[in-house]
């Protein structure tokens, strides 16, 4: 699955999850701002396509594995303020929407994780992703 979505997606980091669920964590290129990048516009734009690719894709992408729900999510930091955004798929098809103050949580139980109130997703911890660039230098 990690390389069919790194052959999909060109650059998309991917790395083995093990919790708060079990399976893959996708990102788009650019996802993790841990690693301060050289600006470089065209990297810059390159990355942003893969992301709306994967954003307009996932769906149709995910009737290679027809068994396995997709869960896309997007966040948006304002100031302090976290916002959620996403969908979940499964063999093409879209199971759920959401964009409201508890978007997180409702995408999250697809995967069977639940989180409390203010409690945070690790995937979204600043750094999750180092290990994928890490691989990448090799």
């Amino acid at each position: 699955m990690i390389d069919a979505a790194r052959q999909k997606w060109k650059g998309c980091l991917a790395r083995l999850v093990d919790k708060p669920f079990n399976g893959i964590a996708f990102a788009d290129p650019g996802a993790d701002c841990c690693y301060p990048l050289v600006f470089n516009a065209d990297k810059q734009k390159e990355h942003e396509q893969v992301a709306v690719s994967m954003k307009t894709e996932l769906a149709r992408w995910s009737k290679k594995f027809p068994s396995t729900i997709f869960v896309l999510i997007e966040t948006d930091k304002v100031g302090g303020v976290s916002e959620f955004e996403g969908f979940a798929v499964r063999n093409g098809n879209k199971l759920c929407t959401h964009d409201d103050k508890d978007a997180l949580r409702k995408l999250v139980a697809y995967l069977d994780v639940e989180l409390a109130e203010g409690q945070i997703f690790d995937p979204f911890t600043r750094g999750y992703f180092h290990i994928c660039r890490d691989e990448k230098k090799a």
